[in-house]
């Protein structure tokens, strides 16, 4: 199966679900998890709802590692 990087119009979406689930207004490309206080636990949450949702794969793991939120949404695959 070929992997495609999402299109940058579905990182707002990515950054919409992310706020979301931190409870905050919004949140930025250049905005890290760790400055929200991100939680492993809500990595998960943002990971599955992302899958639920878009059918898009992202391992919690991925959104650690990211220096930013935005390289996370560019990173992730359909």
């Amino acid at each position: 199966m070929t992997q495609h990087a999402l299109p940058s119009p579905t990182t707002a979406v990515v950054l919409e679900i992310i706020a979301e689930i931190l409870v905050v207004p919004q949140v930025a490309p250049d905005d890290n998890f760790y400055d929200f206080g991100g939680s492993s636990l809500q990595a998960m949450r943002i990971c599955a709802r992302l899958n639920k949702d878009w059918g898009v794969h992202a391992a919690p793991d991925a959104l650690f590692e990211a220096d930013t939120l935005g390289d996370f949404a560019a990173a992730l695959v359909a």
